[in-house]
């Protein structure tokens, strides 16, 4: 790479460790799939590379900034930048959840310190014109601080979607002064809780003990816990919407 290049769009969030659809690292050629070149960019006046295997991108001075991404020493455009140019190729969901990546702040021990602000996110869409400029503002406004991952931010979207009230997300749930739980998406008002299950969840045995004590110990609490999977965001999303409602329609519960 010369001294100009940097990564950029799909090639920068990758770096950055975001989630991103599957969609974006292929194409079809006919019936082939093809893989998606590297993206890197450069500063105008500089030109774009047209080298084999990359997709070269030019942009604007005042358009974005660059850092080094500090595991793998890349330079890459930043957090806020790479999320911007990202309203070219995604759709809203996807742009919400790559936000909601960015801006994740620290909620348990030896968590990383958040990757951008929502403000900074902001300042690169205002920066000048945007392709998906529309996109990326509904997602700004969706974007929040405390999901953990793309599927709790999913989640957490098809209830809004479906006009349920927004959860608070990765609630504390507090005992004499002390946290005992996190829970990923909660109506504490009513000690509703929707918590994503991972295969993570039922693949490691220690895991799995560790989500049977863990939910024993909010029932206790009289938390109900709704438990949510791949499938149900995928294929049954209408269940998953009548089982929140009908948990919260329950009534208040005693705090």
């Amino acid at each position: 790479m010369r001294e100009c290049e940097f990564f950029c769009l799909v090639a920068a969030a990758v770096a950055w460790g975001a989630p991103l659809p599957a969609s974006v690292f292929h194409h079809r050629d006919g019936n082939r799939l093809v893989e998606r070149p590297l993206d890197v960019g450069v500063f105008l006046p500089s030109r774009a590379s047209r080298a084999r295997g990359v997709r070269g991108t030019s942009i604007s001075e005042g358009m974005g900034s660059v850092r080094t991404e500090p595991v793998s020493g890349l330079r890459v455009t930043s957090p806020a930048t790479t999320w911007a140019m990202m309203g070219a190729m995604l759709c809203r969901d996807d742009l919400v959840a790559l936000g909601d990546a960015f801006v994740r702040e620290p909620m348990r021990r030896g968590d990383p310190p958040a990757l951008a602000t929502i403000a900074e996110l902001a300042a690169s869409l205002e920066a000048g014109r945007r392709r998906g400029a529309t996109a990326l503002r509904e997602a700004l406004s969706l974007t929040r601080t405390r999901s953990r991952s793309r599927k709790e931010t999913e989640t957490r979207l098809v209830l809004v979607a479906a006009g349920l009230p927004e959860p608070s997300l990765n609630h504390p749930v507090v005992v004499e002064g002390k946290v005992v739980a996190l829970v990923d998406l909660a109506y504490p008002d009513r000690k509703v809780g929707i918590e994503y299950e991972g295969e993570q969840h039922l693949t490691d045995p220690r895991q799995w003990a560790r989500d049977i004590r863990r939910y024993e110990m909010l029932a206790d609490l009289e938390w109900r816990i709704i438990r949510v999977t791949a499938s149900d965001l995928a294929q049954h999303r209408e269940e998953l919407v009548a089982r929140v409602r009908g948990a919260l329609s329950g009534g208040v519960r005693p705090g």
